[in-house]
């Protein structure tokens, strides 16, 4: 199988070799899907199999272009990264000079534009002419957890090739073979990691116990609350460390109400350890209401991805959650 770091994505990693093989890989490809599911990595495996001595459909990893490669020191490899929340016009103007520029010392060069979501709208104009024509040896790739953030006339510009999240037992496997953790840890942490192997990574047992705790306490004790006390809970919320984490786990627990509510068995759930606590709310107006509050915390975890205010995005979820377990007359 091509690209043999990338974990998952057979398919579109198979989609991308044949594209290689028959000379029809785009001049500028978008790949999105959730984050922490291996977009870069791919982008960079691709970018490698461009830049490698042997001109295949993979990146033979003994040569010296992929050497250099692999430790970001080829001359016509270009990552761009976000300086300060933002990529600029002037580091775009930059990548546009080489993009329309012929390869250093390789057969081709290879751009890869990391979160290109934060792409400001100067530099995402600046970007569409070279992604319109770009010369046959300039291959572009556009990185993002939000492609819907994109400007229309710079994805319309580029092939998309989508990443899903991997699946449960791929994570698993993956923290139980390369990072030695027990059988028992790489499975939580594979469940509540929304298929991002990146969540996996960042997770910690004791600390996601106490965020957990935390957030159960939130929900038992949310309701139609006045707004000052609303503002001081979405305060403490927008504060957490990883405030994507914490709404992963906050929705996990949300579908977890769900399913008790459905009449799903305690021991099926995600967190399973606190279905004694989870099952009143399940009784309750949460029962009712949680599969569509576990979407609007999904939304809010997009929204956080286009820099949104975290205090102002917690306190809408949160006057969201009170709308909702108002009594209906």
């Amino acid at each position: 199988m091509p690209f043999d770091k990338v974990i998952g994505h057979e398919r579109v990693r198979e989609l991308l070799a044949r594209a290689m093989r028959e000379g029809r890989l785009p001049p500028a490809v978008l790949l999105a899907g959730p984050e922490g599911v291996g977009k870069r990595t791919l982008a960079m495996e691709v970018a490698k199999a461009l830049l490698c001595a042997q001109r295949g459909d993979n990146c033979c990893e003994t040569c010296p272009p992929c050497h250099r490669t692999g430790k970001g020191l080829h001359p016509d490899l270009v990552v761009v990264e976000p300086e300060s929340g933002a990529i600029k016009i002037d580091r775009v103007r930059e990548l546009v000079r080489g993009i329309l520029g012929r390869p250093f010392e390789g057969p081709a060069r290879a751009f890869i534009v990391d979160e290109a979501n934060l792409l400001t709208e100067q530099a995402a104009n600046a970007l569409l002419k070279s992604l319109e024509e770009p010369p046959p040896t300039s291959h572009v790739f556009l990185v993002t957890a939000s492609p819907q953030t994109l400007l229309p006339t710079v994805r319309s510009r580029c092939q998309t090739v989508r990443l899903g999240g991997l699946p449960e037992h791929v994570i698993e496997e993956r923290l139980k073979r390369e990072f030695a953790l027990s059988g028992d840890e790489a499975r939580l942490r594979a469940m509540l990691s929304g298929g991002s192997l990146g969540v996996a990574l960042r997770f910690q047992s004791e600390d996601f116990r106490r965020l957990r705790d935390e957030l159960l306490t939130l929900l038992e004790d949310t309701g139609p609350k006045r707004l000052l006390e609303r503002l001081e809970a979405a305060e403490r919320l927008s504060e957490q460390s990883d405030l994507p984490l914490a709404l992963t786990a906050l929705r996990a627990l949300l579908r977890d109400v769900a399913a008790l509510r459905a009449g799903a068995r305690a021991e099926v759930l995600l967190n399973a350890d606190v279905a004694d606590r989870l099952q009143p709310l399940a009784d309750g107006r949460w029962g009712e209401r949680a599969t569509g509050l576990a979407e609007a915390v999904g939304e809010t975890r997009e929204t956080l991805r286009t820099n949104a205010n975290k205090l102002l995005a917690m306190d809408a979820l949160l006057e969201t959650f009170a709308a909702a377990l108002v009594p209906t007359r």
